[in-house]
């Protein structure tokens, strides 16, 4: 019987490696004693278990009944609480360690009519457990060392017990989580919704990035559609895809497809309501056929659906530019209104905005509307060529938007101011020439007119608070802001012949005035919800929220949501966008950035 002590102890479940055998010292060593009565026990003083989780089983020897419990039940589990006199095995099931942390607990074995118990140690990892497989370890170090010193909340980032071993993007998301975890002291990092954060706004790309942005090279179709259920004037519902935008440039534009034309087939396949996704994917996509209808609404909101033409858009690359419309408009007590659709804050575009001032101001225009519906942010240098654009040399010198960092940061003194008109920042030391060139365009209004939904972030939230803390009126008109009212400083990282630029969220935006309190958004001064209006031209009476624009401009007064007819927009029943068709509506991750090179 002797042999079968000697088995070494082994493992059910997927584990790596196995436990060594020993002997307990806490047999009976002291021969003056009764001791714990156990012989030739199969566990060590301190037993090592797989992270991944295991079932242990040691035989014994007991020389009477026996009993089994574990000092922490939560994760480690005895299957054999009892046992009888002779040879025994004891059982115990240990969870898998899902945590950065190592962990320890004991597991008490008492034989009855023995003074003393005998006591094992599980130990499941040893510090900080690594996961990964370390191919990101430099990136990972670059990373915490970014974080530590410029990070907007980054007292607590020493206190961090991570692991250098995962990849990027699960190593930042444990840096971020575990700040969090401090009373939750970077809330402003990030969109809420509910009360629960819905996405973090630092961030960190690969040289494979996930995301379009203006300026962006793309190959795809250039729409964004959502899927839509009309009642047509036959008495019927037709199922389609409303286009909420075509992309100047794209292989769509260059069929002439046009916001609020309605998709009714997809190659030659009628649309329904159990396939709108997939053809919706399929559009996006390009390389397909695609059936265009123009729609017309009756007073009553019935829609004429009328068949336009069958053409094949193709898929090539192109250019996604900053902006979408621009036009100007005469209304009937001759007041001259100039409309523009402004998609992203890309210094690549800031020539083409200042040109387009320029002939909005040789025009004469009275007033101007600035649609930031799905502008979701860029550079705070580009930001501040537009409030130069709208404020103009009567606050020429004036804070546009002032940048505080981290109190580190703050005590050494940094700040950072952006002036109305001036080309000094804190980003270039030589300056930044389209500033002062953009005062040479200016409109120099005292009241603007901004189109706001929750696409709105960052750079274009900039735009409002930086206008009104120079006293300019800013009238916004749709739906609550996003509420991002911090910046990122973006830094550039190449390893291994793979590129990354990390955005972490490094300062607050505030203005002249002093004001950066806006993480909940900007509410409208009109609110007003167009999702359930079919789309139609930007910059036109036909789109809600330019109509209200242009009423609040015509009448010097906010309207009412009942005032004017809204025919034009008809009945529509928005369906449930899939993951792939609002990924074009969030191609581009919303910042108020810096660069440091």
């Amino acid at each position: 019987m002797t042999s079968l002590y000697r088995i070494k102890a082994f493992i059910v479940a997927a584990a790596v490696g196995c436990l060594s055998v020993g002997f307990s010292s806490c047999s009976d060593d002291d021969p003056a004693l009764p001791g714990t009565g156990i012989e030739m026990a199969q566990w060590t003083d301190v037993n090592d278990v797989d992270i991944n989780g295991q079932i242990l089983v040691y035989e014994f020897e007991a020389p009477a009944d026996w009993s089994a419990t574990a000092a922490d039940d939560e994760w480690v589990h005895v299957l054999t609480p009892e046992g009888a006199k002779g040879l025994s095995s004891l059982r115990v099931k240990v969870d898998p360690n899902d945590g950065i942390l190592g962990r320890s607990s004991t597991v008490t074995v008492k034989v009855d009519g023995y003074a003393e118990p005998c006591v094992l140690t599980l130990r499941q990892g040893d510090g900080v457990l690594e996961k990964g497989d370390g191919r990101y370890r430099e990136v990972n170090k670059w990373i915490y060392e970014y974080m530590e010193e410029r990070y907007l909340w980054n007292d607590h980032v020493p206190d961090l017990l991570l692991d250098y071993t995962l990849d990027y993007q699960q190593f930042l998301s444990r840096m971020l989580n575990g700040i969090a975890e401090f009373d939750n002291v970077n809330a402003e990092d990030g969109h809420w919704a509910d009360g629960k954060r819905q996405y973090w706004y630092t961030n960190i790309d690969s040289s494979a990035p996930l995301s379009r942005t203006a300026g962006d090279t793309n190959t795809d179709s250039g729409l964004l559609i959502m899927g839509a259920s009309l009642t047509g004037d036959d008495g019927a519902d037709h199922v389609g895809l409303a286009v909420l935008w075509c992309t100047p440039g794209s292989p769509a534009d260059k069929e002439n497809i046009k916001r609020g034309h309605f998709i009714s087939k997809v190659n030659n396949t009628e649309i329904t309501m159990e396939n709108y996704r997939e053809l919706g994917t399929r559009a996006l996509n390009g390389n397909c056929t695609l059936d265009i209808n123009d729609v017309v609404f009756s007073s009553s909101g019935i829609a004429t659906i009328t068949p336009v033409q069958s053409i094949f858009i193709g898929k090539y690359s192109y250019t996604d530019p900053s902006i979408y419309a621009s036009k100007i408009l005469e209304l009937k007590n001759g007041k001259k209104v100039a409309y523009i659709n402004y998609m992203g804050f890309y210094m690549t575009y800031d020539s083409e905005l200042i040109d387009l001032f320029g002939q909005f101001k040789d025009a004469g225009v009275d007033d101007l509307i600035i649609d930031l519906r799905y502008n979701p942010g860029g550079h705070v240098l580009s930001s501040t060529v537009l409030g130069t654009l709208v404020a103009g040399s009567a606050h020429k010198g004036e804070i546009y938007v002032r940048t505080t960092y981290n109190a580190t940061r703050t005590a050494a003194g940094e700040v950072g101011d952006y002036k109305i008109g001036e080309a000094a920042n804190p980003e270039q030391v030589a300056g930044y020439d389209k500033i002062p060139e953009a005062l040479n365009k200016a409109l120099g209004l005292n009241t603007v007119y901004v189109i706001t939904t929750e696409n709105t972030a960052s750079a274009s939230e900039l735009l409002i608070n930086g206008l009104r803390g120079l006293g300019i009126t800013v009238n916004t008109i749709g739906m609550t802001t996003n509420g991002k009212n911090v910046g990122m400083e973006g830094i550039r990282y190449t390893y291994r012949n793979y590129s990354f630029e990390f955005y972490p969220i490094t300062f607050y935006c505030q203005n002249a005035q002093g004001f950066k309190d806006y993480s909940t958004g900007f509410k409208p001064d009109f609110e007003f919800d167009d999702s359930k209006f079919y789309p139609c031209d930007f910059g036109t009476e036909n789109d809600a929220f330019t109509y209200y624009a242009l009423q609040w401009i015509s009448s010097g007064s906010k309207p009412s949501v009942a005032s004017g007819s809204r025919a034009a927009h008809g009945n529509i029943t928005p369906l449930k966008m899939s993951s792939d068709m609002l990924a074009p509506m969030t191609r581009r991750l919303g910042g108020s950035i810096q660069w440091r090179d």
